[in-house]
């Protein structure tokens, strides 16, 4: 169903864009829209046919690119190969086009989506940052479906939070831009969901109400996705106790099920109507559902839902008291571990104890118990488990030495018995041997020997370039720590000193203008001028010793540069993602040095029309990436340049233990810097 609504949400943009082309055009959009009207399905070679007859009559590279974009969409979950053909065959019609080539590196990103979140997570920030240039409605929304994406990928692993932040600060607002209330309504769903399964069900149903009222408001193309948030809905008020509620939105989705062809939907009802009756104690009809659900589940070989179905029912049948029926069940779910879920198998353990024990049967609760007692330890404490398997190995392998060694000792004992009369032989084919052995151990004896010395020297040295390094840092940071500390103390001199007595000359000679009903011109300037002087003294003062570093914190002082160094002829863009609370005061700022360093030549010296500051931190990784639109420069000399704003750049980077990469050209336009440092985390 998601690839249909991409495939509904392209065309109806790419709609508005090719209406305005020659009707030849236009009687291929009509065709398309005809497709869309017929709802066919994502697999339906016609759709496929219908956009390779328009990328072939097209005259348009722009738009036979964009017609390539969607085949490589619609062939992704079928054959890669071609899709990936789709996509860089789109990618040379379109590449001219700064636009269309954004465009391309959403449709990168959804094709890597599904085997490669690295490379998908890439190309949908990549996509943002180009189309985050055009202020179209559908600029707006391929970029809150990048968001969108990047937000469930952030979800598969494990990091909720995360993607409850992107929905809320990325995908809902410019998804709002873009006017498309179906994935405005969506968004509400994927953001209930995440507080329902964090347990705060009343935000959940904050937002599980917002969808609906969303879905309810505009005329959907399918209903699947307001039957899905009606059971979501229902869901959530079963897990916060809210039965006559749960009732009535769970009556709503019955009602939607002869206009929903989803099978999987339809598990999902079964599944939410199992737990209504199991909660109103009407076990029958909670079983009857489950085995509904079970048949659907089966039919479309979806083992996931076959499993949680099986939960939900054993469930019942507990609370139904059908003990010997529950017991079966959950161990042939054990027995059979569809989702290999270590979750689900923990709790079935838990609930076959609790069952045998109402059962009476105490040992074979006991047993379970220990079964769950064993994989809890195994999830929660992998330490203890990772030292079990090393004594283990380690008793296995004694166990074996002492196997060989009995049976070295009975075989010499036998070769003894039998041949008795060569013994004389033997000793000295023995002692052969066992200067022979004496040999081989005393060569790799000397051979491990000569290796560890040569390993100790290689050892020695690296040890001498790392005190080495380590006493190059502990300068550099003296340095900085210096220079920071006279930036602030000629601030605190300039500010509180030379900016005082201007203050006093400036009051003194007003003073005497308005005592002397003076007009001279003449002494107004100087007054204007001492004015002047004190607003250029105190922003030089503010430049050395920024205030709101100290007071509000990094992210704060580094947006405030941002609004100070942007004008009427340079827009200055700051991106924000995941900068931490808890950096050090000097590793702040160095990291305010460094991007105010960075910016402020980029401003003089780039004549830029548009300036991009992006910051973002992953555990104890700091990434900061600068990029103008203005002229390039040769980065081969840029260390024999004169001046020392570089050279400050580098020494701060060295001294966090960092990288940075200079991208420009000589007589192209358009400079990046890419820096990462290592922080406190």
């Amino acid at each position: 169903m998601k690839i249909k609504i991409c495939i509904v949400c392209f065309l109806f943009f790419f709609s508005k864009v090719y209406a305005q082309s020659s009707s030849n055009k236009q009687n291929y959009a009509d065709s398309i829209t005809q497709v869309l009207k017929k709802q066919l399905p994502p697999s339906s070679k016609r759709f496929s046919d219908s956009l390779v007859n328009l990328a072939k009559h097209t005259k348009s590279d722009s738009l036979r690119a964009r017609v390539f974009f969607k085949l490589g969409f619609y062939w992704r979950d079928i054959n890669r190969t071609v899709a990936k053909k789709y996509l860089v065959t789109g990618f040379k019609y379109g590449a001219k086009y700064p636009y269309v080539k954004a465009v391309y590196y959403h449709y990168l990103g959804a094709y890597y989506y599904p085997v490669d979140a690295t490379k998908s997570e890439l190309n949908y920030i990549e996509a943002d940052k180009q189309l985050s240039k055009f202020n179209t409605d559908e600029a707006y929304f391929l970029r809150a479906k990048g968001w969108g994406n990047y937000a469930n990928l952030q979800q598969q692993k494990g990091d909720e939070l995360l993607m409850a932040e992107i929905l809320l600060n990325k995908c809902i607002p410019l998804i709002k831009k873009a006017g498309v209330n179906e994935f405005l309504a969506k968004y509400y769903e994927d953001l209930a969901s995440v507080f329902m399964n964090q347990k705060q069900y009343d935000k959940a149903e904050k937002y599980f109400l917002l969808a609906i009222a969303t879905f309810e408001k505009i005329e959907l193309w399918d209903v699947v996705h307001l039957y899905d948030a009606y059971i979501g809905t229902t869901e959530n008020y079963l897990y916060n106790n809210k039965i006559t509620e749960a009732k009535r939105t769970l009556e709503k989705a019955k009602n939607l099920m002869p206009k929903c062809n989803d099978s999987l939907s339809h598990t999902e009802y079964y599944l939410a109507e199992c737990i209504f009756y199991r909660e109103n104690k009407a076990y029958d009809k909670s079983l009857q559902s489950a085995n509904t659900g079970l048949k659907i589940a089966v039919k479309i070989n979806d083992e996931y839902q076959i499993e949680v179905l099986n939960i939900q029912k054993y469930k019942t049948l507990i609370a139904y008291g059908r003990y010997q029926q529950a017991a079966a069940l959950i161990e042939d779910i054990v027995r059979k571990n569809s989702s290999k879920s270590p979750t689900n198998i923990l709790a079935c353990f838990y609930d076959l104890s609790e069952v045998y024990d109402k059962m009476g049967d105490r040992n074979t609760a006991y047993v379970w118990l220990k079964k769950y007692s064993v994989l809890n330890d195994s999830l929660n404490k992998q330490e203890v488990l990772r030292k079990i398997n090393a004594l283990e190995i380690k008793f296995k392998t004694a166990e074996n030495e002492k196997t060989i060694m009995n049976l070295n000792a009975e075989n010499e004992k036998t070769k003894l018995i039998t041949r008795n009369s060569r013994l004389a032989n033997w000793l000295l084919a023995l002692i052969s041997l066992f200067l022979l052995i004496l040999a081989i151990v005393g060569w790799f004896f000397f051979r491990n020997s000569k290796k560890l010395a040569i390993q100790k020297d290689l050892n020695h040295q690296q040890d001498l370039k790392d005190i080495y390094s380590q006493q190059h840092i502990q300068l550099v940071e003296v340095m900085l720590n210096a220079k920071e500390d006279e930036q602030n103390r000629v601030a605190r001199d300039l500010h509180d000193g030379v900016g005082g007595m201007l203050a006093v000359s400036k009051m003194n000679l007003a003073h005497y203008i308005n005592e002397s009903n003076n007009n001279d011109s003449d002494l107004q300037n100087v007054v204007v001028h001492l004015e002047n002087t004190m607003k250029e003294l105190r922003r030089v003062a503010h430049n050395m010793m920024p205030e709101m570093l100290i007071r509000l914190g990094l992210e704060a002082s580094l947006r405030d540069l941002c609004e100070s160094i942007a004008s009427d002829k340079l827009k200055v863009e700051f991106q924000c993602l995941g900068i931490g609370n808890n950096l050090k005061s000097r590793e702040q700022i160095n990291i305010y040095r460094i991007v105010q360093e960075a910016m402020a030549n980029a401003a003089k010296h780039s004549n830029a029309k548009n300036l991009l500051l992006q910051c973002s931190q992953n555990k104890n990784i700091f990434f900061i990436t600068i990029e103008d639109d203005g002229k390039g420069f040769d980065t081969s000399h840029i260390d024999i340049v004169k001046g020392i704003g570089v050279r400050n750049i580098k020494s701060r980077v060295e001294y966090l233990k960092g990288k940075i990469e200079i991208l420009s050209q000589e007589n192209k336009s358009g400079t990046s810097i890419n820096i990462e440092l290592y922080v406190t985390a």
